[in-house]
């Protein structure tokens, strides 16, 4: 009767953050210091696009709880080890792909790269460049690294990391190295919601924090 007891009460507790139907992470991912999160997105993407309204102010709210890999990909592809690239949205995307990853591989901070990013991907065209470079406090020889096997490297490196998830839809958020659908679903919907949700689960947030509240 206890047992019975106790599990109504935490499925009542689910219920009240409704969240009853995410499945439980393993547990050892909730031994973790941060919640780790992969995008895979494009350059030229749309609905990419449209996630970078959320993506800015929860990193900039969580990034002390959070450890973000950004990978502009998406569904391009590659021939001949790196010697031509097809991306969805045509060359342009390419070169944005590129752009993206030129920058990103320019610095360890991952505020700046994401600050950037949203920066930039939210720019009508790729004018802004060194605009965004700016106001993410880098400095980063981007032709060099466009023109160079640096920039092919870098795209060959990210087009791995997507290939591990197959992404059906771009972008795609991966939460601790495991595709979730319902995760992702939630998170197109309510980033923050979703973080919230996955701290709490990990037990990453302090007992003191209202962060979430």
């Amino acid at each position: 009767m206890f047992k019975l007891a106790t599990a109504l009460s935490l499925l009542l507790l689910i219920l009240s953050f409704g969240w009853a139907e995410l499945e439980d992470s393993p547990r050892e991912k909730r031994q973790s210091d941060k919640l780790h999160v992969t995008l895979l997105y494009e350059s030229l993407c749309p609905d990419s696009r449209s996630f970078m309204h959320q993506l800015g102010p929860v990193y900039e709210e969580f990034q002390d709880y959070i450890n973000i890999l950004l990978v502009p990909f998406g569904k391009s592809q590659s021939e001949r080890n790196g010697a031509i690239f097809h991306c969805q949205h045509g060359p342009a995307e390419c070169k944005g792909n590129r752009l993206q990853s030129c920058v990103i591989n320019s610095t360890a901070n991952q505020a700046a790269q994401v600050k950037f990013v949203v920066c930039q991907m939210l720019a009508p065209d790729y004018s802004r460049v060194d605009q965004c470079a700016n106001e993410a406090g880098l400095l980063t020889d981007v032709v060099h690294c466009l023109s160079t096997e640096t920039g092919t490297k870098l795209q060959l490196q990210a087009e791995l990391v997507t290939k591990q998830y197959s992404p059906s839809f771009i972008p795609t958020i991966v939460y601790n190295g495991v595709f979730n659908q319902q995760l992702q679903d939630h998170s197109l919907r309510d980033f923050r919601g979703t973080v919230c949700h996955l701290l709490r689960q990990q037990n990453l947030l302090p007992s003191s924090s209202t962060i979430c509240q």
